[in-house]
């Protein structure tokens, strides 16, 4: 190899300078070098940074495109949850948490298949379900108007039809009812299970306020919480706001004295008294109809109708069409009142309506008590309302499956007995009595058993059939003298059936058991005797019972003498309207369904 020149030796490590590749190293801040890339490698570089750039700014506009229609999506979807959850909130006003926390109760039938039988309960059902009135409201429903009551003082079937009354006044009033808190109810004290109740302890309401449109039930506490606490009710005096008695919603088990006071003072109470006036109720809002419901008592008094109808003799058998004119079907129900209770523009517009309870025990004349039946008080001018709220009492105001279930298995055992009793006797048929005695202030009807026996002994005929009992009497040797006769018997004997059941609801097992009764003798008076009759006549109706067209009963008094047929023929609404029940509750009340 020829050595090279210096010069040619030169020019080679220029050559291989510019050939050879070397790694970049970054200067340090001493040492600052350019960074020398080839005019190649530069534009590769600018085309592969605007290659990156336009790929970012692709996926960010490709992310936006997707993430905003993700968010229209999502806003769809929510928006249209909220509506839904907006609308179930909607419904859930009208009912209180407690009501809502119940499983839902179906009215139609009976089944006992949870509430320890019987297998075939079918003959206690009295009442209907009826779609078309579940969808009826009230021409003057608002949800935001309310109605609270103190409960009667009286003895259970008193304190029922009391609150028939006021929850028939809620819903054609188009108010939310308001039910009292859980309190003890006179006489309902017995064992050791529930002793403190409310209305939902005895009734399916969650059914009633679930099912009907028009009709809204909420607790006291929700009532509270919802208007007193926030300081939306005011004193009527002063209209001053006016909170409860120590702030307090829960009153369940309480004193309910104070409470009572303050609804009194922030409510507006109508002076409605049942035995002075009749409550009427206009066809709708138009306030012309005042005047019309004024004018037709106005009429009725001055005789132009012809003089005022004696309800012990003009109406026997003889029943005013239930839909007749108003002032026809006003007449047959004056019962000796004069003047008309009329739910007026200014009782309309009131948020608050309170009815107080007042009286002395030993005496009925007291004008805040509400001690009559619903359809003796209540007079709808429109003839087709006051036929859906006789309907929706008998469908809806009916005793909750494990009374009704346990009074069935009852029934099942007695007729049993009748059938062993007498082998003839093959549908099992059994007559009843009611015999109430216990702390019963009307005591010219408490007699001894031979009087019993004595004004029941034609009707029963030979003792044929065996006789169920329903009595408070708790000695039942009283009764001793009538083993002679007949085959007696009680709830004592069926205990077996009954084991579990709450002490508190024995009589309204009775009163089931003994309206089934073919034949029935009742204590007049007595309100429990008169639900009997009435019961009787909701099975009259549905099973079409010899006599059903004009609501006659198989159904006695054992005194006094003048009344002891009563119930086997029609009669109108006569004072004292609470001493008996009248056919104008079951009969003919589906016509308007035809």
């Amino acid at each position: 190899m020829n050595p090279q020149s210096p010069s040619e030796e030169k020019k080679d490590k220029k050559k291989k300078s510019k050939l050879e590749f070397k790694p970049h190293v970054l200067p340090s801040r001493k040492q600052k070098k350019p960074f020398l890339l080839n005019r190649e490698k530069k534009k590769c570089i600018l085309y592969s940074t605007l290659a990156t750039i336009l790929l970012i700014v692709f996926t960010n506009i490709t992310r936006c495109h997707d993430a905003i229609l993700k968010e229209a999506v999502y806003q769809a979807l929510t928006t249209i949850d909220v509506e839904s959850k907006n609308e179930n909130m909607q419904r859930a006003k009208s009912i209180p948490s407690p009501l809502l926390r119940k499983k839902h109760h179906p009215i139609a039938g009976l089944n006992c298949k949870d509430h320890g039988g019987p297998s075939d309960p079918s003959e206690m059902v009295y009442w209907d379900d009826i779609p078309a009135d579940s969808k009826y409201v009230s021409p003057f429903y608002d949800e935001e108007k309310y109605i609270t009551f103190e409960p009667d003082r009286g003895g259970w079937n008193n304190i029922r039809m009391a609150y028939e009354a006021i929850l028939v006044l809620a819903h054609a009033t188009g108010r939310t009812l308001v039910l009292p808190p859980e309190k003890e109810m006179y006489l309902l004290w017995d064992g050791e299970g529930k002793k403190s109740f409310t209305f939902n302890d005895f009734f399916h309401l969650e059914s009633i306020s679930k099912e009907h449109k028009g009709m809204n039930i909420i607790t006291m506490e929700e009532f509270l919480k919802k208007k007193a606490i926030t300081g939306q009710l005011k004193r009527r005096k002063t209209q001053e706001v006016y909170l409860p008695p120590d702030n307090k919603t829960d009153w369940n088990g309480q004193d309910l004295d104070p409470l009572w006071k303050y609804l009194r003072r922030v409510g507006k109470y109508p002076n409605w008294d049942p035995e002075k006036c009749i409550a009427a109720i206009p066809s709708d809002k138009d306030g012309n109809n005042i005047q019309v419901l004024k004018q037709m008592m106005a009429d009725l008094q001055s005789g132009k109708y012809g003089p005022i109808p004696d309800p012990d003799k003009e109406f026997i058998n003889n029943p005013v069409p239930v839909d007749a004119e108003p002032i026809y079907r006003l007449r047959e129900m004056l019962a000796g009142r004069k003047e008309l209770c009329t739910y007026n523009e200014s009782l309309q517009k009131e948020p608050l309506l309170h009815f107080k309870m007042e009286y002395e025990r030993d005496s009925f004349d007291s004008s805040a008590r509400m001690l009559t039946h619903f359809y003796a008080f209540i007079f709808f001018q429109d003839w087709k309302q006051d036929l859906f709220y006789k309907r929706f009492v008998r469908d809806h105001i009916r005793y909750i499956d494990d009374i009704m279930c346990a009074a069935a298995r009852i029934v099942e055992a007695v007729r049993e007995r009748s059938r062993n009793y007498n082998r003839a006797n093959l549908k099992g048929l059994y007559d009843s009595w009611h015999v109430r005695r216990g702390d019963f202030q009307y005591t010219h009807v408490k007699v001894g058993v031979d009087e019993l026996y004595k004004e029941s002994e034609e009707q029963l005929r030979d003792g044929s059939k065996s006789l169920y009992i329903a009595t408070d009497e708790r000695d039942k040797s009283f009764f001793e003298p009538l083993r002679q006769t007949y085959d007696v018997m009680f709830m004592d004997d069926f205990m077996h059936l009954i084991e579990g059941v709450n002490p508190n609801y024995y009589g309204m097992l009775d009163q089931l058991v003994a309206s089934r009764g073919e034949v029935f003798f009742g204590t007049y008076y007595s309100t429990l005797s008169g639900y009997i009759n009435r019961m009787r006549g909701y099975y009259s109706t549905k099973n079409k019972s010899e006599g059903y067209e004009l609501g006659a009963l198989q159904s006695y008094y054992f005194l006094p003498h003048d009344i002891k047929h009563d119930m086997t023929h029609y009669q109108a609404v006569r004072p004292a309207h609470f001493m008996r029940e009248y056919p104008t509750s079951w009969r003919d009340i589906d016509k308007s369904l035809k």
